[in-house]
């Protein structure tokens, strides 16, 4: 069974009416939907439905056509918009609700119920059914594997929590589609497919995967993304240009994909609000006058720039840097001139986030945040205007858009005009936030008890719990959702965990992830009590199982090797805090964690990487036991922990020794630590004399007691018989005079430290031996020096 690609429905203005097969698909395309046609296919479906014969290619046509109509319906009133009067859908819903069942129960995935703003959702199981059972008798057609990982998407958006079993399903769906990618043997509909599989990894935080697919397809269009310092300037005072990045897209075969004025020509993109700020400029603009001219790319790159700027955002660091980093992407989707509204709306609103982490652009990302919002209702724009390559373009519920403009409203301080907005999408968490910012958290209780009364959720009777610190709410929500709810579970631990009660806590977060192990916070909560309680093989399972979720937590890698210490595992330990460098490369304290298990494992070239880091993060970082294992160990050529002796170490770290020196010169054991890595007698010897001018400095009554005075005979008598092994064995650098030089400076430290001892009154008997060996060190070095000097 095939269907060729007009069944995909991206639509655009090269496709034309001619072009379409049946009447079914010319609805579809139309835009027009849910019509009296619609009605007629639907009777002929539940005619059909339960039968065990195979469907014609006729019938197969016109079911999925419903299964697509379904879909994109229920996708204009909940995403795209612009939005219907819902009574003119009535008499559908009411014909379709008993066949397919109460949509808030059937969409129920591992005890997580839909979002209360949802509206149609039987159209959503409608498409579901349809697609189930052609899939059932027709599993080798693509189209009909697209459609339905375009249904497992539009499922897991309407679902406010991740869910376990949807993400398994997606996952398999996504490897038989790249398997099959080229039977479409089409490079723009190969690209979007590559694109749509990429963009539902994504949603589930799989950041890397996504990447690889990215990267693939990049390879399948031989297209460069390349990110370029270029001088310009960002302010109109700026007299100095300075380096800016800039995208620039290279193709090696521009004409594999159809051009933005062919496909999107009719479409006028919603524009960037001005900044109209009295020191930036609207635009970077560079010294170059043709890098200020805006690239022209397809509407399938454009798709791909917008991908790869989320996948950066999902698998980078959240800082400001980052966000510098991202710029290029968005600023070259935001100029196109022509292209997909949904690509250029998400654009939009993905630059709206990292605007408003600056105050000179805030202002902006709010009221350009409001015009995203503002143009769900609008019906400037057609449908197909808004699904033209809408599901490669991020494709977002309006509650979500609205959620976002109400995080701006309150970091402006516009606590009442967001919390407005959240009572209306019924975002009661945040309802409760806003109240407790208004110091009403009394109001924030009656209102839940309210929507308890009109539709009890599993949600209301959680947060009615925590509003009141009520475990009986919880209780409450467990028996409701007949032991079924994650959430509830979670909510019940995370009472106990912020009342610091962890044994009764870990309990009800191991049943919340049990029951969808999607759940990244309570992974982590669930990590931290159990190193609370010390059970460490579950704080590695727990911390394991988040950071495979969210990688970029420097703190969960920090607490998995922290538990992978406690059972003994070092080695492991020190791989996972390598990850965690990865997170944060700013904090010292990882980087002492991970120098110190390095040290530990044997891992010796890490330790002086992370000591090296650390010289440079913290000013005066002193750390001699780290030294001394290490430079000991590379000394004395001690495998590593790869079986490696560590004579390739010797440059880098005596460099490391040379800094501390510089450094730490008032420190001995830094200066003994550096003539062990000497490679020659006078070297050694030089600093030995170093190590002990500053142990007698920094220890002023080192005479006086025992084993401080046998420290400095024994650092004399080093130097000293370093000193005479000089006399043989030199470098040929190392002159005659350089020599003598030495000689005489290990002669006046013996000096020195024979008049400090002999001086006192308290006599040491147990270190007369090491007094008469410098002694007559000593007289040696005097000989060879008068030698030296007569001749």
């Amino acid at each position: 069974m095939t269907f060729n690609l007009n069944y995909v429905c991206n639509f655009n203005d090269r496709v034309q009416e001619n072009d379409l097969d049946n009447e079914s698909l010319k609805r579809v395309w139309s835009g027009k939907w849910c019509s009296g046609k619609f009605q007629d296919s639907l009777k002929r479906w539940w005619s059909r439905r339960d039968t065990k014969e195979d469907f014609t290619q006729e019938e197969c046509d016109e079911f999925l056509c419903v299964a697509i109509e379904a879909l994109l319906a229920f996708l204009q009133q909940n995403f795209t918009g612009p939005f219907c009067e819902l009574a003119e859908l009535e008499g559908f819903v009411k014909e379709i609700q008993p066949l397919v069942g109460d949509a808030f129960v059937e969409l129920k995935e591992n005890g997580e119920e839909i979002n209360p703003n949802v509206v149609l959702g039987e159209f959503l199981l409608l498409s579901r059914d349809i697609l189930k059972k052609l899939l059932n008798s027709h599993s080798d057609s693509l189209i009909l594997h697209w459609w339905y990982l375009r249904y497992l998407c539009t499922h897991q958006h309407i679902i406010d929590e991740l869910t376990a079993n949807l993400y398994e399903q997606v996952k398999k769906e996504a490897e038989w589609l790249l398997q099959h990618v080229t039977e479409l043997e089409n490079k723009e509909y190969e690209a979007l497919l590559f694109l749509e599989v990429s963009n539902a990894y994504l949603q589930y935080h799989r950041g890397e995967k996504a990447g690889e697919i990215l990267d693939r397809l990049c390879e399948h269009l031989n297209v460069k993304m390349v990110v370029e310092g270029l001088l310009g300037v960002r302010t109109k005072f700026q007299q100095k240009a300075l380096p800016q990045l800039c995208l620039k897209v290279e193709q090696t075969q521009p004409q594999l994909l159809p051009k933005a004025q062919e496909t999107n020509s009719k479409t006028v993109l919603p524009k960037l609000l001005l900044h109209e700020d009295d020191t930036r400029l609207e635009r970077i603009r560079f010294i170059e006058e043709k890098d200020n001219e805006v690239m022209t790319l397809p509407c399938v790159l454009q798709a791909l720039v917008l991908s790869k700027v989320r996948q950066l955002k999902r698998t980078q660091p959240k800082d400001r840097l980052a966000d510098e980093e991202l710029e290029p992407y968005t600023h070259t989707l935001i100029y196109q001139e022509h292209g997909p509204l949904q690509v250029r709306q998400s654009a939009l609103l993905l630059n709206c986030v990292q605007e408003s982490n600056s105050r000179r652009t805030i202002e902006r990302s709010w009221k350009q945040c409001e015009e995203c919002v503002k143009l769900l209702s609008e019906h400037s724009y057609s449908v197909q205007e808004r699904f033209s390559y809408g599901f490669a373009g991020f494709l977002q519920p309006k509650w979500q858009v609205q959620l976002q403009l109400c995080e701006l409203l309150l970091s402006l301080g516009m606590v009442k005009s967001a919390l407005d907005i959240y009572l209306k999408i019924q975002a009661w968490e945040q309802v409760i936030y806003c109240y407790s910012r208004l110091e009403l958290r009394h109001k924030a209780a009656e209102i839940i008890e309210q929507e308890l009364k009109k539709k009890p959720t599993v949600l209301l009777y959680c947060l009615l719990g925590d509003a009141t610190d009520s475990l009986e709410c919880y209780e409450k929500a467990w028996e409701f959702s007949k032991h079924t709810s994650g959430k509830a579970q979670a909510h019940w631990g995370n009472y106990y965990f912020f009342h610091k009660r962890w044994e009764e806590a870990v309990p009800h977060l191991e049943k919340s992830v049990e029951i969808n192990s999607l759940q990244e916070k309570i992974w982590l909560r669930l990590g931290y009590a159990a190193i609370m309680l010390e059970k460490w093989e579950l704080a590695v399972h727990a911390y394991i199982t988040y950071t495979h979720l969210e990688p970029l937590g420097f703190e969960s890698w920090n607490n998995l090797a922290k538990a992978l210490i406690k059972l003994g595992d070092k080695q492991r330990a020190h791989r996972v805090l390598g990850e965690s460098l990865k997170c944060n490369y700013h904090n010292w304290k990882v980087w002492e964690n991970f120098m110190v298990v390095s040290v530990d494992t044997g891992n010796f070239e890490d330790a002086i990487n992370a000591y090296n880091r650390l010289s440079e993060l913290k000013t005066h970082f002193l750390d001699l036991e780290v030294l001394c294992v290490t430079m000991t160990a590379i000394a004395e050529g001690k495998p590593d922990a790869k079986g490696q002796t560590p004579e390739r170490l010797l440059k880098k770290a005596t460099t490391l020794m040379g800094h501390q020196c510089i450094k730490h010169g008032s420190e001995p054991k830094v200066w003994e630590l550096a003539a062990l890595l000497a490679t020659t007698p006078l070297k050694k010897a030089e600093k030995l004399v170093k190590a002990f001018r500053a142990f007698t400095a920094k220890e002023l009554v080192w005479a006086t007691k025992q084993p401080f005075a046998r420290k400095a005979l024994e650092l004399c008598v080093e130097l000293s018989e370093r000193s005479l092994e000089a006399l043989e064995s030199h470098a040929e650098d190392e002159s005659e005079v350089m020599i003598t030089s030495q000689l005489n400076s290990a002669r006046l430290a013996d000096q020195a430290c024979i008049r400090a001892i002999e001086k006192e009154f308290t006599k040491f008997p147990e270190n007369d031996d090491l007094l008469e060996k410098v002694r007559k060190l000593l007289e040696e070095m005097t000989t060879h020096v008068k030698q030296r000097m007569g001749a």
